[in-house]
C-alpha cells in the first residue's frame, strides 16, 4: 500500500501533463472550452492544449518540485478521465524514466 495518497503521488509525479504526451485534445462540446480559450489552441480542425517544451500549459512546476494544474477543477474531460494507476498512467510514467506504480 502507498505511504502518500493518490494526490500526492500525482503531484510529485505529473508524468502525464510533461512529456509523455505531445498533446492533449479537448473534445468541441467539452465545457473547458468556453473558460479557457486564453490556454486553447485551435489547429487542423480541432481544440488542444499545447505543450512548449513538453508540459502542458497548465501544468506549474512548484518551487519543491512538484506538478500542480492551474486549471485542476475545470480541466478537460480528457484530463478528468486520465485515471491513477491506469495503463496510460503506467505508459506516461515509463516515458519520462519512472517506475509504473504497482497495482
Amino acid at each position: 500500500m502507498f505511504s502518500k495518497t493518490p494526490e500526492e503521488i500525482c503531484k510529485a509525479c505529473g508524468a502525464c501533463c510533461r512529456e509523455a504526451y505531445h498533446v492533449v485534445e479537448v473534445d468541441p462540446g467539452d465545457p473547458f472550452i468556453l473558460g479557457n480559450r486564453d490556454v486553447l489552441v485551435f489547429q487542423e480542425g480541432r481544440w488542444t492544449l499545447p505543450r512548449p517544451s513538453g508540459h502542458c500549459v497548465c501544468l506549474q512546476t512548484m518551487a519543491n518540485g512538484e506538478f500542480v494544474c492551474d486549471r485542476y477543477a475545470s480541466r478537460p474531460a480528457t484530463c478528468i478521465d486520465f485515471e491513477f494507476q491506469s495503463e496510460n498512467c503506467a505508459e506516461a510514467r515509463l516515458r519520462v524514466g519512472l517506475e509504473p506504480l504497482p497495482g
